[in-house]
C-alpha cells in the first residue's frame, strides 16, 4: 500500500531516455533498479559523482524530464503524490524572471494559476520564511548569490510545493553564502519541510541525516551519514571510501585517531564535535 506519509515510493525502478522503435533498445539506463521512499518531513542528502544519476532521480521525483520507466517485475512501481515540483538549480540566476524577489515570486504564482486574491499573502509569507522580507523590493542584480538562491526557495514555498528539491544549490556560492543558505534550509526542514539536498560536498552532511548514494545509476547506499563514514575496524574501509568519495577533513582526522587507538563515539561530523570528543575522552 502507498503510505500517506510517503511523498514518493520507488520499487525496482529503472529509467531510460525516451526513445522509440529500435532506438529504444540502444538507450543506456540512467537509473537501474532503484528502490527508495521519501517520507514527509525528511531531510535526504542525495550524493554521487558526475553522471551517477543524481539529477535524473531528482527530475523523476519532481515530475520533469522525458524518461521511460522500465518495468520487468510485476511489482515494479514509481508512485508519487507530489505532482510537478519546482527545483532549485546550481545557477542562482537560472530560474529568476522578476526584477525583484517580490516580482519573481508573484510571477511564479501567476504561472501556477494561483488565485489572484491569494498571491500577495503567499508571497509575503514565503519571503518571511526565507528571511528576505526586508529585501522583497530590492533589485535582483544587487542581491548576493545566496539571496538569489533563497529567492528561488521562497518561490517554491509560495506555490506550496510538497518538498524542496535543491540541486547543488551551494556549488556556485562563496563559503559564507553556503553557510547562510544551508542554515535557512535546515531551519525550514526543522519546521516540517521535506528536503532533498543534492550535493557533492560531503562536508554538508550532518549527524542523523539520511543519505542516498548513487553510482552509475544504481543506489549503492541508503542510510545515515554516520553509517556512510563508519569503518568496521581501524584498518577497514567505510561505504564512503568504497564508493570512491573523499571524506571530509573531520572524518579523516577521526579515522587517523582511531588508528592510534582513540576511537571516538559518536563519530564527529563537525570540527566542534571533534574538539568536544577529543577533550572529553
Amino acid at each position: 500500500m502507498f503510505s500517506e506519509k510517503n511523498l514518493a515510493e520507488l520499487t525496482n525502478v529503472s529509467v531510460q531516455p525516451l526513445a522509440y522503435g529500435e532506438q529504444m533498445k540502444a538507450q543506456p539506463f540512467l537509473l537501474r533498479n532503484v528502490s527508495a521512499t521519501i517520507a514527509e518531513g525528511e531531510w535526504i542528502n542525495l550524493i554521487g559523482r558526475n553522471g551517477s544519476g543524481k539529477s535524473t532521480l531528482a527530475r523523476l521525483i519532481a515530475g520533469f524530464g522525458a524518461f521511460r520507466i522500465v518495468g520487468g517485475v510485476e511489482k515494479d512501481q514509481a508512485r508519487f503524490i507530489t505532482g510537478q515540483v519546482p527545483m532549485v538549480l546550481q545557477q542562482p540566476d537560472a530560474s529568476m524572471v522578476g526584477s525583484t524577489p517580490w516580482e519573481d515570486i508573484v510571477m511564479m504564482l501567476e504561472q501556477h494559476g494561483v488565485d489572484g486574491s491569494r498571491i500577495a499573502g503567499l508571497s509575503e509569507a514565503a519571503l518571511r520564511q526565507t528571511g528576505l522580507h526586508s529585501r522583497m523590493h530590492q533589485p535582483v542584480e544587487t542581491l548576493s548569490g545566496g539571496q538569489k538562491q533563497l529567492t528561488a526557495i521562497a518561490g517554491c514555498l509560495a506555490v506550496q510545493t510538497p518538498m524542496l528539491i535543491l540541486d547543488e544549490v551551494t556549488a556556485m556560492l562563496d563559503p559564507e553564502a553556503c553557510i547562510s543558505v544551508m542554515a535557512k534550509v535546515r531551519e525550514l526542514n526543522s519546521g516540517g519541510v521535506t528536503v532533498i539536498w543534492i550535493t557533492q560536498k560531503l562536508e554538508e552532511l550532518a549527524a542523523g541525516d539520511r543519505v542516498l548514494a548513487l553510482e552509475q545509476g544504481e543506489l549503492r547506499f541508503d542510510g545515515t551519514a554516520e553509517k556512510l563514514f563508519e569503518r568496521c575496524s581501524a584498518e577497514g574501509s567505510s561505504p564512503c571510501e568504497e564508493l570512491g568519495f573523499s571524506a571530509p577533513y573531520v572524518i579523516r582526522t577521526a579515522w587517523e585517531l582511531e588508528k592510534l587507538g582513540l576511537k571516538l563515539q559518536p563519530l564527529p561530523m563537525t570540527s566542534e564535535m571533534l574538539v568536544k570528543a577529543v577533550t572529553t575522552v
